[in-house]
């Protein structure tokens, strides 16, 4: 079973919302347990990419950019869920790094 979600990013803000959108700028895929690995800092997004465990469709300047949106300083935090992640993703949004971004990101997440 696949979790799937997309966020939009537009006036500096993020909307994060369940499921498929029908024309995202970027899609990343990926199996979930990499995913909480690469969000808890366990997973370098490079090396993933490299391995095939993350694999982008679409626009890969927009995915580059993901790493300005959240902070990268994580200490005592550790992701248990996807569900858990796509709570924190508006709480944790840096508005600045999106200044004059619209874009869709796609998340096709697999077990």
């Amino acid at each position: 079973m696949a979790t799937q979600y997309y966020f939009t990013v537009a006036n500096e803000a993020i909307d994060v919302q369940h499921g498929t959108h029908a024309s995202p700028d970027v899609t990343i895929t990926m199996r979930e347990s990499d995913y909480l690995a690469l969000v808890n800092g366990q997973l370098s997004g490079s090396w993933a990419f490299m391995t095939g465990k993350l694999k982008i469709d679409g626009d890969i300047m927009l995915a580059l950019q993901l790493q300005n949106f959240f902070p990268q300083d994580r200490t005592g935090l550790t992701a248990t869920s996807v569900q858990q992640v796509m709570e924190a993703l508006a709480r944790n949004f840096q508005p600045s790094a999106a200044q004059g971004l619209q874009a869709v990101y796609q998340f096709d997440l697999t077990d």
